[in-house]
């Protein structure tokens, strides 16, 4: 949404839940007593994404991201023409099609088919490097004043956090622009 109001998008790693289990969980799992406030919340995305055409569904089965947001970004740093393409099918993967991104091998599928090399690829997750920088990119969003995803933080002066309605970044964006305008 915020591409159609002129903001270019950067997607940087989060970690959000970093002691779910390589395995997984069940999103009833992963929100105990708070499960009909993640029904509601998802039920939220469903609407604002329905609203720009993009199809959404609550996902029932939560992954590990660490190795996943690794590998997202070994290929935003150095296959950038295969990025975009990878972000989508990330996203579709999860909350369209409900496969789950702990498997490596559904990874592995969506790199190459992003048009990465997808063995050059989880070499370099592999060799820890791209664990450093997940860290690294995960201090900084909390210095920022990121606590939770989604999160746009535009023109290092104005976080949005969670999902918004489109109004709010509407605002948000009209501000930052006339402020940064010339007087």
């Amino acid at each position: 949404m915020l591409e159609t109001l002129g903001v270019t998008v950067t997607p940087m790693p989060f970690e959000l839940h970093p002691r779910i289990p390589v395995e997984g969980i069940t999103l009833r799992d992963r929100w105990g007593d708070g499960y009909d406030r993640a029904v509601a919340m998802y039920a939220r995305i469903e609407q604002e994404c329905n609203a720009v055409g993009l199809p959404f569904r609550r996902p029932e089965r939560v992954p590990n991201t660490r190795r996943v947001l690794q590998t997202a970004e070994c290929v935003r740093q150095t296959y950038p023409d295969a990025f975009p393409a990878l972000d989508r099918a990330l996203f579709s993967a999860h909350f369209v099609e409900g496969r789950f991104l702990g498997d490596q091998q559904i990874v592995d599928e969506l790199v190459d088919a992003a048009g990465a090399d997808a063995d050059a690829v989880r070499a370099e997750v592999d060799s820890g490097r791209w664990f450093e920088v997940l860290k690294a990119s995960v201090e900084a969003a909390y210095d920022a004043g990121v606590t939770g995803t989604p999160a746009w933080y535009l023109d290092n002066r104005a976080l949005i956090p969670g999902v918004q309605a489109r109004e709010t970044y509407e605002r948000v964006v009209a501000r930052l622009s006339s402020s940064s305008s010339p007087s």
